[in-house]
C-alpha cells in the first residue's frame, strides 16, 4: 500500500493512453499481493521485492515462467510529530531504538507483519531481527500519519510517495501535519527521502519496486508492466519521488559564491 499515490498516477495515466483497456487494482500488503500471485487471483504484483527461489519454484511447477522487472528505487520516509523541533537523525540511533525494548518511541506502520514496511525493518534494517521497540500496527497508510501526527511519541516509517509528491495536494497537506525526517549515515550530511538522493546512496533507507508477473503470454499485466516500465511510466514514478529504474535523475547543486569585478 506504500506505493499507492504512485501506482495511482500511473494507472490513470495508462487508462487515459489506452481506453479501452483497464486495469483493476487491489491495494493490500505485501505478503498477501504476492500469495494472490501464486494463487492465480492476480496477474501482476508489484510489490518491494523479487520473487523468491521458492516462489519462482512453485510457479515453474504450475508451467508458468516467473517474470520480474524492477521499476524504481523507493525512499522510505521517517515521520515524526510536527510539535518536533529537531528533524535530524541518524540512522543508526533509529536502529537503536528499534532495537530497545525500552524504547521512548513506538514505531507505527501499516500492514502489520505482512507489510513490505514491517520486512524491510526486520531483514534490512534489523539484520533479521524483529524489532524490540513498541510497534502499533495501522489499518491504512492515511492512519500511520494521522497516529504520528497525534502521538508526539511515535515515528512512523511510510512510502515517500505519501508524503513528497509537491504537485499532489492530497500529499503535501500530509506533509504539513508532521514532521518530515532528514536521515544520515555519516553524522555530518542529512537528506530527505527525494529520489535524487537515492541514486548515489546518500539517504539511507531504500528498497527496490518490482512487478512480478504470471502471465503465461503477452496480456494486459504484460502491457501495464511495460508502460510503467517505459519512459512515460518512469516519468510518473519520478514526480512521486520514486528514482526511475531507466530515467535518469540530475542533482543541481548551487552554490554562492563572491564575484570580483573585473
Amino acid at each position: 500500500m506504500s506505493l499507492r499515490p504512485a501506482l495511482e498516477a500511473v494507472v490513470e495515466q495508462f487508462h487515459r493512453t489506452y481506453p479501452k483497456a483497464r486495469v483493476d487494482i487491489v491495494y493490500t500488503t505485501e505478503a498477501q499481493a504476492v500469495e494472490g500471485l501464486l494463487q492465480d487471483s492476480f496477474r501482476v504484483a508489484i510489490v518491494s521485492r523479487p520473487f523468491t527461489a521458492a516462489e519462482s519454484l512453485a510457479l515453474t511447477e504450475q508451467r508458468i515462467r516467473p517474470k520480474q522487472v524492477r521499476l524504481a528505487r523507493e525512499g522510505i520516509a521517517v515521520i515524526g510529530h510536527p510539535a518536533r523541533k529537531d528533524s535530524l537523525l541518524h540512522v543508526d540511533t533509529l536502529i537503536a531504538w528499534l532495537r530497545n525494548p525500552r524504547s521512548p518511541y513506538v514505531f507505527v506502520i501499516e500492514g502489520g507483519a505482512g507489510s513490505g514496511i514491517f520486512r524491510y525493518i526486520r531483514d534490512t534494517l534489523l539484520k533479521g531481527e524483529s524489532p524490540a521497540a513498541r510497534l502499533y500496527r495501522a489499518d491504512s497508510l492515511p492512519a500511520v500519519i494521522s497516529y504520528v501526527q497525534q502521538e508526539p511519541r511515535a515515528i512512523g516509517l511510510i512510502g515517500v510517495a505519501w508524503v513528497c509528491d509537491r504537485d499532489d495536494s492530497t500529499t503535501q497537506k500530509f506533509l504539513r501535519s508532521v514532521r518530515l525526517f532528514a536521515l544520515s549515515s555519516d553524522g555530518e550530511s542529512y537528506y530527505y527521502p527525494y529520489a535524487g538522493y537515492l541514486r548515489p546512496g546518500f539517504y539511507p533507507l531504500s528498497r527496490d519496486v518490482y512487478a512480478l508477473s504470471r502471465e503465461p503470454r503477452m496480456g494486459l499485466g504484460t502491457g501495464f508492466i511495460s508502460y510503467a516500465a517505459g519512459p512515460n511510466g518512469q516519468r510518473i514514478l519520478l514526480k512521486s519521488e520514486l528514482l526511475p529504474a531507466v530515467a535518469p535523475v540530475r542533482i543541481i547543486e548551487l552554490k554562492e559564491q563572491p564575484l570580483t569585478p573585473e
